[in-house]
């Protein structure tokens, strides 16, 4: 009891901040910009029917392509909006609440109870992850249901976009909290949360170039070190893919446009890298990934254990 009551206590600390807020508006924000926008046989109307986009990728005849809508839904809308804006606003958001648990007279006082101080850790890194998970609700039931109501298109494995989602948190908090129990500082909790991120990425990215560029995989050496380091690393990249798969989405590259900038070969090579993507396993990208961030929490735990307070 005690340890979902922590649980419950992380949530609420969050819930008061005021970045709480912001997320919700701007997850209610979206769904309502989605409300305007609709897809006709020939084209997009937005505003409703204020101004007009001709195209004819969003539709067959007269029927949405639902392949194609799950695209923005994940790509365009879940992955930009929820993806980037807000974990990094989730990150700054709980990036206080270990600094804050381990100030004296607060750190005592949760001591005093009849709980090891690894359930106490727990309790609080799983209750931060709670703040996500909430908001990761709100904004992909407020989308799916406009995409369903509004677009006519229901797409129910976009609602696996909601533990995805917070799976990426948990792949980022785990560096947070590390640096927050060895520093008892947020702003370089933040910071270095953000660079993570980013090596993260370009690990992942250098890994791409070989299949755009499959030219380069002679250099052998440089090509199994991009391949070991891209297993070592959470696969933050591979979440949206993930839900662009269970969503049964259509290739990003369908979206598109072939002109003199992106000519047929970039397109085609755009199109393997997604699909080599694809064809990864989940099970593989999950439990890696998730081996990384049980190492990253563990070392973070032994120290907030063997810390004197």
């Amino acid at each position: 009891m005690q340890f979902l009551a922590l649980m419950i206590d992380g949530f609420r600390e969050s819930r008061d901040r005021k970045l709480f807020w912001v997320m919700l508006l701007m997850s209610l924000s979206v769904a309502s910009a989605m409300f305007c926008v609709a897809f006709k046989p020939n084209g997009v109307d937005i505003l409703f029917g204020t101004w007009q986009i001709e195209t004819d990728v969003f539709t067959i005849g007269d029927e949405v392509r639902a392949d194609i809508v799950a695209t923005v839904l994940v790509e365009w809308i879940a992955d930009t909006i929820l993806g980037w804006i807000g974990v990094i606003i989730a990150i700054i958001a709980t990036a206080g609440f270990f600094p804050t648990l381990m100030e004296r007279g607060v750190v005592e006082v949760l001591l005093s109870k009849p709980m090891p101080r690894w359930g106490l850790f727990l309790a609080k890194y799983l209750g931060s992850m709670v703040f996500l998970l909430v908001h990761a609700t709100i904004f992909v039931g407020s989308t799916f249901l406009v995409a369903g109501f509004r677009w006519g298109v229901w797409v129910p494995g976009y609602l696996l976009t909601i533990p995805l989602v917070v799976l990426l948190f948990s792949y980022l908090y785990c560096v947070s909290v590390l640096v927050a129990v060895y520093t008892r500082n947020a702003m370089a909790a933040v910071l270095l949360t953000l660079v993570a991120w980013t090596m993260f990425a370009t690990v992942q990215s250098v890994d791409d170039m070989f299949v755009f560029m499959p030219e380069w995989k002679e250099y052998r050496t440089a090509y199994q070190a991009s391949q070991t380091a891209r297993w070592i690393v959470p696969k933050t990249q591979d979440i949206p893919i993930l839900a662009k798969r269970w969503a049964k989405a259509a290739a990003a590259v369908e979206l598109m446009p072939i002109n003199e900038e992106v000519g047929h070969k970039m397109r085609d090579r755009a199109e393997a890298v997604e699909r080599a993507r694809m064809a990864i396993h989940p099970a593989l990208t999950i439990g890696s990934s998730l081996l990384f961030e049980a190492f990253v929490v563990m070392l973070a735990m032994w120290k907030f254990s063997r810390k004197d307070y």
